[in-house]
């Protein structure tokens, strides 16, 4: 199977005889800012769904729902959340909204009434609260920055570097598989799998785990876990602690910096980055890398991701608001059927190379600037499929390839 690592297929720009672009818009992408719709703020921190399919959304400025239709925000001035700055939400087996701030603690919200937990009034162990999962038996188990907490709404069991063996109280990621064992994520104390009440700590020292940091944690169909990391790529446990990874030394991902990752139900990886955009692992190993050069993707810096019941991905980014791309079967295999030309890196810096796969020896390559001027000569090739750039301005710029009668043309995005 053939891996990708770019495909422009999103925005396709025709050349056309007076030298002009024509932009052929997908409704694959769907991009929701607070220009065009009620999100309260473009920097989307956590998304999840309720069991009517209803979007959640947590902002720097307060908390959205989103029913395809309607918006609804909740703020410090309008309900009775203290604070704007939303950072974990999930949906308990009673359909009712978990919240986690910076530093008011934790809500309940059932559609009508809200209560707070925080240190003023409960044993929850700090009020910045980064991740919340619901188990089996509707307990929520809570990664805070002082350690990991699991409340049954009665009672709190606390962990953290004074309480146990756990070697860092920044708890960034939980998950539970169906065997109810847990597997616990932090920044800096490597990975924590809990069976009932033991507790087994996995680090880059004593199991050669990839890295002591992971920031997301998700369960496959087969039970296994796979670790998001925040610099050494996506791994997971093959068992035994033997690792498996993908980073960009040995696979088609862009970058090593991960930030957020999900499974969808056809078993498609779903994975943010840092500054490299959205990355898919399809279901049967290819690659594809949505960025702000070759696709509708409104931002590369990736904040939270969710899948809702229709298998639609919500994506939420820095600065870029939330992002719907309705991903299917269909719509991956089609992507795929075609061999496109591959371009990289894009974004690209003025003066330096990019690479060009899947072309021929023959091969032609034009820039265009974004008014459809052409600018001087083919690129010079230099060697391994890679052209030189000419020193220009930041911007916007098309790349046409001609390759034995074949053209293509892919937007092109310059900058430091």
């Amino acid at each position: 199977m053939t891996n990708f690592l770019l495909k422009t297929v999103y925005i396709l720009p025709f050349l056309l005889g007076n030298g002009s672009f024509f932009f052929a818009q997908s409704s694959t992408w769907t991009t929701f800012n607070d220009l065009n719709s009620g999100l309260p703020n473009n920097a989307v921190h956590c998304i999840a769904h309720d069991q009517q399919n209803k979007i959640w959304i947590g902002t720097d400025n307060g908390l959205a729902s989103f029913d395809g239709e309607n918006w609804v925000v909740f703020n410090s001035s309008n309900s009775p959340l203290q604070e704007n700055y939303i950072r974990a939400l999930a949906i308990d087996t009673s359909n009712a909204l978990w919240v986690g701030t910076t530093m008011h603690g934790l809500y309940r919200f059932d559609g009508q009434s809200w209560v707070n937990l925080s240190t003023m009034n409960s044993n929850i162990p700090d009020n910045f609260i980064r991740t919340i999962t619901i188990d089996s038996l509707n307990r929520k188990w809570i990664g805070t920055a002082d350690g990991l907490a699991l409340y049954d709404d009665l009672t709190w069991t606390i962990w953290n570097t004074q309480s146990s063996n756990i070697l860092s109280n920044n708890i960034t990621s939980i998950a539970i598989d169906d065997q109810n064992k847990k597997y616990i994520g932090s920044i800096n104390g490597g990975l924590v799998y809990m069976t009932n009440s033991l507790l087994e700590i996995y680090t880059i020292l004593n199991a050669n785990v990839p890295d002591n940091s992971v920031i997301s944690i998700q369960i496959d169909e087969t039970d296994k876990p796979w670790f998001a990391s925040t610099a050494q790529g996506l791994f997971t446990d093959t068992g035994n602690q033997t690792w498996l990874s993908f980073n960009t030394s040995n696979s088609q991902i862009q970058t090593n910096s991960l930030t957020c990752f999900r499974i969808d139900a056809l078993q498609n990886f779903i994975i943010g980055t840092l500054q490299n955009g959205l990355v898919i692992r399809t279901n049967n190993s290819d690659w594809l890398n949505f960025t702000l050069g070759n696709s509708e993707i409104s931002d590369n810096h990736i904040f939270s991701i969710d899948v809702d019941d229709e298998n639609n991905v919500w994506i939420g980014t820095q600065t870029g608001g939330l992002v719907k791309l309705k991903m299917n079967q269909a719509w991956i295999d089609e992507l795929l059927q075609d061999n496109y030309v591959q371009i990289y890196p894009n974004p690209a810096q003025s003066n330096t190379s990019i690479c060009i796969k899947n072309v021929s020896s023959e091969v032609m390559v034009y820039l265009y600037q974004s008014n459809g001027k052409r600018l001087n000569t083919p690129l010079k090739h230099l060697d391994n499929d890679c052209y030189l750039l000419p020193e220009i301005v930041d911007g916007i710029y098309f790349l046409h390839v001609v390759d034995n009668g074949n053209h293509q043309i892919s937007k092109l995005v310059i900058h430091q």
